[in-house]
């Protein structure tokens, strides 16, 4: 529904000021020395930090804290979240700018505070909290904390959950606490107006109770998002040309206020007219007035500033009007408009669902009352022609039917069809024993007043979303008799289709279970992400701790060459294991992604030619070195009917085969590497139909699709013949029981909790491998026995294709998670290198670096210098441009002696003052006029890695795209890659690889 909004005045959140310089470089460790503060980069929160008189506090002066309170200060202060440090016995607070508005009024007396002086109300609670994390030693959390917080201007009611986690000191006691926390407001005050919304529920057809009954009950238990409520129903019928406002509930409205007033004509200006006019039948959310003065407002007690007026139509009739005043301590944003449509909806709803049941109770009564009062059968059947209506004999034959009841049921018109109990043949075959029952009481029993029963037929109703179920009618037979006439004793039935009331009572049922059930999935999702992410970041935290303190620096301590070379050796495999870290992370994050383009079907599947045989020599290339180290033997052959088939080119997805069996194998890798034999087989191959036939027997196959997409039927797949890419993976490592089997390819799921514990791993590399298999119309299964390894194999669909050579065109190469954008010309053509251009020298490339990100481009230009590489940095793309024109690529540079020579350019994506993609098309754009005398690479090196952004960037003029994050030596391969490609045939463009 749409809605009018207003203007949101409220002020920006403060962001913390840029750092200014810092204080002179120091040439030993800044936690060594008494002015060590003065290290800390530089804001207005931390000159605040600075300006303490930390004397006068339980904490002493700075220059006498330790050098772990020291360490955790540094780390407090440069947190991006809202994070305070409590240290000593104390628990004095050191907090940092984003903990500045939890704090509110104990800002700015709170810093070096204890924590019950700057937080009386809460001490009680949370002083447990404290003992418990300095008992366990561990973090302990702290649940949906309501908090009030002043960042927009106003008091806003808010909800944090985070944890207290334990700082140990020099003496390795639990000396202070580190406290991070995460807001959870819209999650909570979207599930309190979602219990709201729940507690409304759609009123059955015998349910006497009117809107009001619903609705008031509902709103007044959600004081703090209802603070004021009025619900009015429009009488158009009683006074022609009127109409009355008629006051039907009201929250926060005392007695006796203008407000309060019963029947006010909406054409008036009494109370809120003028607004539920502006309003019409579009909802609006408009500013409080003073006609809202002397309001008591529910929850906070605070006035609303704004409130919502929300009219109720029906069939394109107006019924009414809700109007809600908006929560005083939460912004009027996007969150409220989609709270405020759901509502209106949900009032709608409810509207419609009396309105019908109304009408069908006054159509039911109407022909109750009617048939009591006339013995003529013909005059009641016309008076009563809106439902169906139909006259049957005491043995069940149809005498006389409407029109109605011939729609409703379906039932044949003609005579012969009129057999007795044919209406029976009507009905659904599983409600055909409730509609004898029903007919045989009426008849038998002659039950006074007659009776009512629901059934449903064999004609569909088609709702308006989902598929066509069986319509549902409900039936009121009344036993009927008229001695005046012959064949007078029989019944008369009268049917009412309730198919959409049903359909709209069962949809808001399955609307509330569906809505618990993906907050349930959420809850557990959020929970796995943060266990996964947050275990590899603690290491990294005290990996890196141990590295910044490896360094003996006491005064008079003498350290020989032997000590700092096992230090040396020290860091370096404690960076190994930071990396490590890193590297899971990544993972999870890769696999999250994935499972989400797989849920939201945006996972495009795009063929390049391979020869299979090289394909999977290049994955096997990727685990040299762990193998090696891990002395696992490795098998690797191709099945018999790739040589049977004369199989060469095919056409495929290699990356999303290689992220297959990359899982694959690395499980097989981690299974196997414990055992005494350290063995793994590797078979593929191809055949032309049943691919699992070609696996053994033993292969149990998961299947999650009924019906898979044959993506091969599209053009970009060509012509070639069909085929089935085959491929086994067998280890001889821990094996699998049945039980652990049947769980194995399930979101989140692992063998058994032994595997994740003793192997670890997320759970969700089988269940993507599985998805990304039926993708390509395929399929994965395993077969294992325990204690003596598993055999995991997989196939996909293909086609046969020629040699790339023999094509016009191949596919862009792009080194990102998605598939290669569409084959692109240059605008220029590019210089040949055996031109009179300079070959390049691919151990002393001389490279553009364009990066803003100063952590970023130290680190990339330190690895490129130290990889041999002569690098130019530019901090945007205005400073990149003036580089080019000071190089021999500038035509006015040409064979000038000192110019800077440039074989490559790395591009960042998001740059300020011209970002990459400007400066990448503006480089283009000179190479095209000629003023740019030759091509020159772009690598353009961004975390925008979506298909739909990596084409924006190949059409911008950039030659391939690096995804963050990379490897240095993957970044160097790739650009020793490009400046080694050779010239295509018949154009000035290199050839470009596939993926």
């Amino acid at each position: 529904m749409g809605q009018e909004r207003p203007h949101n005045d409220d002020k920006d959140v403060p962001i913390a000021t840029l750092p200014s310089p810092r204080a002179p470089p120091l040439t030993g460790n800044p936690l060594q020395v008494d002015n060590w503060a003065d290290y800390i980069p530089t804001t207005d929160h931390v000159k605040f930090f600075r300006s303490r008189e930390w004397g006068k506090t339980c904490m002493g002066e700075l220059k006498t804290w330790g050098i772990a309170l020291r360490l955790q200060v540094f780390m407090v202060l440069a947190d991006s979240r809202a994070a305070c440090l409590y240290w000593g016995p104390e628990k004095a607070a050191i907090y940092n700018t984003a903990f500045v508005p939890l704090a509110r009024n104990a800002h700015p007396r709170l810093m070096g505070s204890p924590f019950y002086v700057g937080f009386p109300e809460l001490w009680d609670q949370i002083r447990p909290v404290f003992d418990a994390a300095a008992r366990d030693g561990v973090s302990h959390d702290v649940r949906e904390m309501p908090m009030t917080v002043e960042r927009l201007g106003f008091a806003e009611e808010t909800y944090f959950t985070g944890n207290f986690t334990p700082v140990r000191g020099e003496t390795g006691n639990v000396e202070g606490f580190y406290n991070a926390v995460h807001e959870i407001t819209r999650l909570k005050i979207g599930e309190r107006r979602r219990e709201m919304l729940a507690a409304m529920e759609i009123p059955a057809l015998t349910d006497p109770r009117r809107l009001r009954d619903h609705v008031i009950p509902a709103l007044s238990k959600n004081a703090p998002d209802v603070p004021l409520a009025l619900l009015y129903k429009a009488d158009d019928k009683t006074t022609p040309g009127v109409t009355w406002c008629l006051l039907r509930g009201r929250v926060g409205v005392p007695d006796g206020h203008h407000l309060a007033e019963l029947s006010p004509d909406l054409k008036s200006d009494v109370g809120i007219m003028p607004l539920l006019r502006k309003a019409g039948r579009k909802s609006i959310t408009v500013p409080v007035d003073q006609a809202f003065d002397g309001v008591e407002w529910q929850g906070s007690g605070d006035a609303c500033k704004f409130v919502s007026i929300l009219p109720i139509v029906v069939t394109g009739k107006l019924h009414g009007y809700l109007v809600v005043g908006a929560n005083p301590m939460r912004p009027v944003d996007e969150d409220y408009y989609e709270y405020i449509s759901e509502l209106s909806s949900k009032v709608t709803s409810l509207a419609a669902a009396i309105l019908t049941a109304d009408d069908i109770r006054e159509r039911e009564e109407s022909l109750q009352k009617q048939l009591e009062d006339t013995n003529k059968r013909e005059q009641l059947l016309a008076k009563h022609a809106i439902d169906g209506c139909s006259y049957l004999l005491d043995d069940g034959r149809i005498v006389w039917a409407n029109d109605q009841y011939y729609e409703i049921t379906k039932h044949p018109r003609q005579k012969e069809s009129h057999y007795p109990l044919s209406f029976l043949d009507t009905v659904l075959e599983e409600d055909r024993p409730k509609a004898a029952e029903a007919w045989n009481r009426v008849v038998q029993d002659q039950v006074e007043g007659g009776l009512s029963v629901e059934l449903r037929l064999k004609r569909d109703f088609t709702p308006p979303s989902g598929d066509p179920e069986p319509a549902i009618v409900r039936c009121h037979h009344v036993w009927y008799e008229d001695h005046s006439l012959a064949h007078a004793k029989g019944v008369m039935t009268f049917i009412a289709d309730v198919s959409a009331f049903k359909w709209a009572e069962a949809s808001e049922a399955r609307r509330a279970d569906e809505n618990y059930e993906a907050k349930r999935q959420q809850e557990e999702f959020i929970d796995f992400i943060s266990h996964e992410l947050r275990n590899p970041l603690s290491a990294i935290f005290q990996l890196a701790e141990t590295i910044t303190t490896s360094y003996p620096t006491a005064e008079g301590m003498e350290v020989s060459n032997a000590e700092l070379n096992q230090a040396l050796k020290q860091n370096i495999d404690h960076a190994d294991t930071i990396l490590m870290c890193a590297k899971h992370q990544k993972r999870i994050v890769d696999d999250v992604l994935t499972l989400s383009k797989l849920e939201y079907t945006m996972l495009a599947v795009s063929p390049v030619p391979v020869q299979l045989p090289n394909l999977v020599q290049k994955w096997m290339k990727m685990w040299e070195s762990q193998l090696s180290s891990s002395d696992i033997k490795i098998n690797v052959h191709a099945h018999p009917l790739m040589k049977t088939h004369a199989i060469d080119w095919i056409l495929c997805d290699e990356l999303r085969m290689q992220q297959i069996f990359i899982n694959l194998f690395t499980n097989a890798m981690k299974f196997t590497s414990t055992e005494t034999k350290r063995e793994i087989n590797v078979e593929f191959g191809a055949v032309l139909k049943d691919p699992e036939s070609s696996f053994s027997k033993e292969i149990k196959w998961a299947r999650n699709q009924k019906e898979l997409t044959d993506l091969t039927l599209d053009p970009d797949w060509g012509l070639g013949q069909q085929l089935y890419l085959t491929f086994a993976i067998t280890d001889t490592g821990i094996g699998m029981t049945d039980a652990e089997i049947k769980r194995l390819f399930g979101r989140f799921e692992q063998a058994s909790a032994k595997t994740s514990i003793q192997y670890g791993g997320s759970g969700l590399g089988l269940f993507l491998s599985q998805r990304l298999a039926e993708r390509q119309a395929g399929a994965i299964g395993v077969a294992s026995k325990y204690g003596k390894g598993s055999t995991f194999a997989f196939y996909v669909k293909s086609r046969r294709t020629n040699s790339p050579s023999s094509q016009a065109t191949l596919p862009l190469r792009t080194t990102t998670n998605h598939p290669p954008p569409a084959t692109r010309h240059h605008s220029h053509p590019r210089i040949s290198l055996h031109s009179t251009s300079q070959v390049p020298n691919l151990d002393k490339m001389h490279v553009l670096l364009a990066e803003d990100n100063l952590v970023n481009q130290r680190v990339v230009q330190q690895q490129l210098k130290k990889a041999g590489c002569i690098v130019y940095v530019a901090n945007h793309g205005v400073e990149a441009l003036e580089i080019v024109r000071e190089s021999d690529l500038w035509h006015e540079n040409t064979g000038k002696e000192g110019t800077k020579h440039l074989d490559i350019i790395l591009m960042d994506w998001e740059m300020p003052i011209m970002d990459g993609l400007a400066c990448s098309r503006e480089i283009r754009k000179l190479q095209k006029e000629g003023k740019v005398v030759r091509h020159v690479e772009i690598l353009g090196t961004t975390a925008n890695a979506r298909s739909e952004q990596v084409k924006i960037a190949i059409e911008s003029g950039i030659d391939e795209v690096v995804s963050k994050p990379f490897m240095v030596s993957d970044l160097l391969a790739t650009m020793r890659e490009h400046l080694s490609l050779p010239q295509r045939p018949g154009s000035g463009e290199r050839a470009a690889t596939g993926p």
